[in-house]
C-alpha cells in the first residue's frame, strides 16, 4: 500500500453521525427518570463510551449494579425511539461521498465503536451507511474496549491489514488513545465531542474541523495523467 492506501477505521457517534446531541437528551432523560440531576457538561463527557461505563460514572455505582443495567436498557430503548428514526438526517454532510470515494479507491474500511453490535448495526443501517464497511468491531467483541488497543486490532485482523497501515478516525480522546495503543495513526475530528486541543494532547497526528478536511486527510485526490 502507498501512503494514501491505508485502511481507515471509523468511530461512529460524533464522527460519522451527529448523534451526541440526541444521546445527551437520552442520557439526561434516563438520569432524570431515576431521580438524578447531573450537569450537561458532565453527561456530554461520557458520550462515546460504553453505556454501562457512562452510567456507572454518572451514578457513582459499579458497572454490574442493577441500577446501571436498568439505565442501560432504558437508554437503548429511548435511543431507538427518539434518535434512530432521524438517523439518516444526522449523517454529517459529505460522509456518504467520502465513504464512496474510499470504496472506489479499494480502501479497506471498518467501524470501531463502543456501541454493542446490535446497536451499531441498527444505527448504521438506519443512517444508510452499513454497507460501506467491510467489518464492524464493537464493544464486547474483544476483551477490552476503548482506549485499549483490542477493538482496533480486531478490526485490522478482520481486514487483513497490519496495524501500521491503518488510520483511526474519531472524535473522542479514547479513539486517539486506542489508535496509539494499537500502533496506528490517528486523525481526530473536532466536530464531535472532544476539542482540538484535547485530541492533539491525546496524540492525534492531525485534527480536522470539517468533513471536507477529513476527505483531504484520508482520501486525497489521485493524480491522473491529464492532471500532470
Amino acid at each position: 500500500m502507498s501512503a494514501d492506501d491505508r485502511a481507515v477505521l471509523f468511530d461512529v457517534d460524533g464522527t460519522l453521525v451527529d448523534t451526541p446531541g440526541g444521546m445527551l437528551g437520552v442520557l439526561r432523560a434516563v438520569l432524570e427518570e431515576s431521580g438524578h440531576a447531573v450537569a450537561d457538561d458532565l453527561v456530554r463527557r461520557t458520550i462515546g463510551r460504553p453505556l454501562a461505563a457512562s452510567f456507572a460514572g454518572l451514578l457513582f455505582l459499579p458497572e454490574d449494579h442493577p441500577d446501571v443495567a436498568h439505565a442501560v436498557t432504558r437508554a437503548r430503548a429511548l435511543f431507538t425511539e427518539t434518535v434512530i428514526p432521524s438517523a439518516a438526517d444526522l449523517v454529517f454532510p459529505g460522509i456518504p461521498e467520502l465513504l464512496a470515494e474510499l470504496r472506489a479507491q479499494g480502501r479497506p474500511l471498518a467501524v470501531v465503536t463502543s456501541k454493542v453490535r446490535p446497536s451499531a448495526v441498527e444505527l448504521l443501517g438506519a443512517a444508510g451507511l452499513l454497507d460501506a464497511f467491510d467489518t464492524l468491531s464493537c464493544h464486547g467483541m474483544a476483551d477490552r474496549g476503548k482506549p485499549h488497543a483490542d477493538l482496533a486490532l480486531l478490526a485490522a485482523g478482520a481486514l487483513g491489514v497490519p496495524p501500521r497501515r491503518c488510520v483511526v478516525v474519531g472524535d473522542a480522546v479514547d479513539d486517539v488513545r486506542m489508535a496509539s495503543a494499537a500502533g496506528m495513526d490517528a486523525c481526530g475530528v473536532d466536530f464531535g465531542v472532544a476539542t482540538r486541543a484535547e485530541l492533539v494532547a491525546a496524540g492525534a497526528s492531525r485534527v480536522v474541523g470539517s468533513v471536507a478536511e477529513l476527505h483531504d486527510a484520508v482520501a486525497p485526490r489521485r493524480l491522473h495523467t491529464s492532471d500532470r
